[in-house]
């Protein structure tokens, strides 16, 4: 009689991201909204525009809950400093902030994924970028670490 094999469980990390929409242009987010239902992420909204997208109820649940954070603004957020501090990974644009390195995972070297400009198609890439990393949990630590050097 043959050995039956106990089925091999795993345990699958699903990235919770918020989308900061406050002050984003609103082609933006609806040439964005259409990819979003593709991506294996839990997406919340702080601001306004999407309305498609379950919103957060508070800047504390956000940031309570958030693994990865992107900025649909030139702006960094006034929390800014918080996101950081609590190991939240940002996605923002290319010189929002004088410290961001776009994340190189063969270097493992960087603190935050960047996209060059305000484009749905290249906030998309660098969030999947964002999203592909965060299934390394040692490298998703080491990032997270790097961030700090963001601390404004």
């Amino acid at each position: 009689m043959a050995k039956t094999k106990t089925p091999l469980k795993l345990k699958v990390r699903i990235p919770h991201v918020v989308l900061d929409v406050r002050d984003a242009d609103p082609a933006l987010l609806e040439n964005l909204l259409p990819g979003l239902d593709e991506v294996p992420a839990r997406f919340r909204v702080i601001g306004d525009g999407l309305t498609h997208v379950p919103h957060v109820f508070s800047m504390e649940e956000a940031l309570e809950e958030a693994h990865i954070w992107v900025v649909l603004n030139p702006k960094l957020p006034k929390e800014f400093s918080m996101i950081v501090d609590r190991g939240i990974v940002p996605v923002i644009l290319t010189g929002s902030h004088e410290k961001a390195e776009n994340y190189n995972p063969v270097e493992e070297s960087g603190n935050a994924f960047l996209f060059n400009k305000l484009s749905a198609w290249n906030v998309h890439a660098a969030l999947i970028r964002a999203i592909e990393n965060f299934a390394f949990s040692y490298d998703w630590e080491n990032l997270r670490s790097q961030g700090k050097a963001l601390l404004i």
